[in-house]
């Protein structure tokens, strides 16, 4: 460029107020401006680096400089490219980058001397497990990719990036293995990311409702991700991952429902008790979303179906309480949900205090002045221990949802009305599919070899991967093994 036009770009990127920082360095016939955002770079890596040599090398009388010289023989940052477009110096700076302009040249440097503030690697708060790594993702996309990148050492592993958002052009990164992964997967993925056009994205689940299938699914048909072991076992099944730069949680696609209740445990412990593990979250899962139904029917509308003696204990028991089952276990269930929120909300310090106040305190009060039967306290109570057994808390939040309306149904019409609802809930978990994988998978359509590894999962006996991702290579053990 000559030196009218460069003086026009750096009068205009001083004058937009965007907080540029700059220096200005002379030489021979012409002059360097470095500009740059003072809160995002490395400013020790850019005085010594950058400014530090270019001083030296201009300081000679005799030298002239340009764009290839600085990059070839005087610039010591790693990441050093040559760019010709005027037009993309904003988008450059903004997104952290240094920009070198020379007066007697058309072309400029752009050098990566990124330095954006992160926590430390933390500890798992939403998967914990007993055995394992005890590392998860941050909300920093390069610490994310390098925790992968230290686990899988794959010259097939691929990390594609996009920018999604008009104004916050945020990274986002899609992960998978590329001899392993269905291309057909990978590529809806990747056309649902480039055609979002929104102002901002900050954070996974903004993105993952761009995603999904059916945009007023109340159901999950994506899954999220904390520990970055679990991450890696994700993709050697097969599947795609998505990091969002700024989001402690990855995504995971496609997602059956019999994955909602693996943990980390079920890989590393012994196959047996694995086995035992996910029963028992299938039966809690059950118990969470149908306990307090069951209760509201067999008071209401089917005590004939308790033994005799039993009946008539219960009708004693409901017949001190003003309310009737269904106002009941629908204001125990609001308690219960009200007791929840609080502790997500309040600070860690008194948090105990508040369980304690709400699981003794109120709960006792509310059945000394018969408010409430003690038998409704006891089912609503084992509901919700039952609802901590599961493992992904998105699932979770679906059914706590659809617990309510179960019990509205059910106060209704009775087991009818519980029967019907199931029913409902029951086809749409049929019908879903999760990027082109049916949602109930292996169970509906049924596939014996995937529901066997379901069940029972131990990486000796999987020699393969599961049918229904239908993956490139679906080898993953050598049948001679010992």
């Amino acid at each position: 460029m000559d030196n009218h036009d460069f003086e026009d770009i750096v009068r205009l990127l001083k004058a937009k107020e965007h907080n540029y920082n700059s220096r200005s360095i002379p030489y021979i016939n012409g002059r360097i401006e470095i500009i740059y955002i003072n809160q995002l770079i490395d400013k020790t890596g850019l005085a010594e680096f950058v400014v530090r040599p270019l001083i030296e090398y201009c300081s000679k009388l005799d030298n002239s400089i340009n764009a290839q010289t600085a990059a070839d023989g005087i610039i010591y940052a790693i990441e050093c490219t040559i760019e010709t477009d005027p037009s993309k110096l904003d988008d450059i700076i903004l997104s952290g980058m240094v920009v070198v302009l020379f007066s007697t040249d058309s072309r400029y440097l752009v050098l990566n001397l990124k330095m954006v503030e992160k926590r430390a690697i933390p500890e798992p708060k939403l998967t914990y497990t007993m055995r394992g790594p005890q590392d998860c993702f941050t909300e920093n996309l390069d610490s994310n990719i390098s925790l992968l990148r230290y686990r899988v050492k794959d010259k097939n592993l691929r990390i594609k990036n996009f920018e999604v958002g008009r104004r916050t052009k945020t990274r986002v990164a899609v992960v998978y293995i590329e001899d392993i992964a269905n291309e057909s997967v990978v590529s809806e993925v990747e056309r649902r990311i480039t055609s979002i056009d929104v102002d901002g994205i900050g954070e996974s689940g903004e993105l993952q409702s761009f995603l999904l299938d059916k945009k007023h699914q109340i159901l999950p048909q994506m899954g999220i991700i904390e520990r970055s072991d679990m991450t890696f076992h994700t993709l050697l099944e097969g599947k795609v991952i998505v990091l969002v730069d700024g989001s402690g949680l990855a995504l995971s696609a496609p997602k059956v429902f019999s994955e909602f209740f693996m943990t980390c445990d079920d890989r590393y412990d012994n196959k047996y008790f694995g086995m035992y593990g996910r029963l028992f979250r299938y039966l809690a899962f059950i118990i969470a979303l149908t306990a307090s139904s069951i209760f509201v029917a067999l008071t209401s509308f089917h005590s004939d179906v308790l033994p005799a003696k039993y009946a008539i204990s219960l009708m004693e028991m409901r017949s001190k309480v003003p309310f009737t089952a269904v106002f009941g276990a629908l204001t125990m269930e609001f308690i219960v949900e009200l007791l929840r929120e609080s502790l997500l909300r309040v600070p860690k310090q008194i948090g105990p205090a508040i369980g304690i106040v709400g699981a003794l305190v109120i709960g006792q009060a509310s059945v000394s002045a018969g408010i409430f039967s003690p038998l409704l306290l006891i089912v609503v109570s084992t509901a919700l221990l039952a609802s901590f057994a599961i493992p992904d808390y998105s699932l979770l939040n679906t059914f706590r949802i659809l617990k309510f309306a179960l019990i509205l149904v059910t106060g209704a019409f009775g087991f009818y009305g519980f029967t019907l609802f199931l029913t409902l809930i029951m086809i749409e978990l049929v019908s879903m599919n999760s990027f082109g994988v049916p949602f109930m998978a292996p169970w509906a359509p049924f596939n014996a070899y995937d529901a066997q590894r379901t069940l029972m999962y131990n990486t000796t006996m999987a020699t393969e991967r599961q049918n229904i991702m239908r993956v490139k290579n679906k080898k993953r053990l050598k049948d001679n093994q010992p």
